[in-house]
């Protein structure tokens, strides 16, 4: 266990740059907080090149140790209370972060779904959806152009861990979509100018379920791109569901359609 005491250290100064999504992005890495967090990151086949210990948290780390698969290559350090906040992000850190290197995700072609987030803002909406597609088994997640940074911190503590557990992939040019939709997957986008109910779709083999933007819904281009409208009957007084709720119902109807066949 190394032992940092300088703001001036290197793997400090790296630390603190992995909050700046341009940085994140450069060195293909982003920083988690909190010991379930960083055991869902060892657990995962991510690699985890650093562990940053607090020294309040130094015996329980020694406890626990044993139950995390820490690789040989992994650089554990410990810092002065002081210096832990210091590169933290939260207001009551837990005393242990983990620097993760991101990876190189392909999409599948097998029977399943995908969701597609388009220009989500929210990073509260984008983490519940990760963690929704997660718990309903989905394939992946495609995120397109102008959506919200998944790796930046209010994102990743709203996953509850669940961007260790399913592909999340960055498609700018929606070279990915346009796979899929070679390969047989039909793209379900929500629209105001359809009477189709989609609790009357087939949705147990191939298909995307595109999610929009809170305040103007799926971009033009993906509804150009889609091959099914469909609606969220809604009998109530309410005009909208927020996205990650809307998402949540038509998820959660392919696998009630899964388990049905089964």
């Amino acid at each position: 266990m190394d032992k940092i005491y300088s703001k001036d250290n290197s793997i400090i100064k790296h630390t603190r740059k992995l909050s700046q999504k341009k940085y994140r992005i450069q060195k293909n890495q982003f920083l988690v907080e909190g010991f379930r967090f960083v055991s869902e990151a060892l657990k995962s086949d991510f690699q985890v090149p650093v562990i940053l210990l607090s020294e309040r948290v130094q015996n329980k780390w020694l406890t626990l140790e044993s139950r995390y698969n820490i690789c040989e290559d992994t650089k554990i350090c410990l810092l002065e209370d002081k210096l832990f906040n210091y590169i933290s992000n939260t207001d009551n850190p837990q005393g242990i972060a983990a620097v993760v290197n991101n990876k190189k995700i392909n999409v599948k072609n097998e029977d399943g779904f995908y969701i597609l987030v388009d220009k989500v803002q929210d990073p509260g909406n984008m983490g519940t959806i990760i963690r929704t597609a997660d718990a309903a088994g989905a394939l992946g997640i495609l995120l397109t152009k102008g959506t919200v940074d998944v790796y930046n911190e209010k994102t990743l503590r709203s996953t509850m861990g669940s961007i260790f557990h399913i592909p999340v992939i960055q498609d700018d040019s929606l070279e990915k979509l346009n796979l899929l939709k070679k390969h047989g997957f039909k793209l379900i986008a929500s629209s105001l100018d359809t009477d189709k109910n989609f609790y009357d779709l087939d949705l147990n083999k191939k298909v995307i379920i595109a999610l929009g933007n809170e305040g103007n819904g799926i971009s033009s281009q993906i509804l150009d791109l889609s091959d099914i409208k469909i609606k969220i009957p809604m009998p109530g007084n309410a005009e909208s569901l927020n996205v990650s709720i809307a998402g949540a119902v038509i998820m959660f109807e392919v696998v009630r359609q899964i388990n049905t066949e089964v």
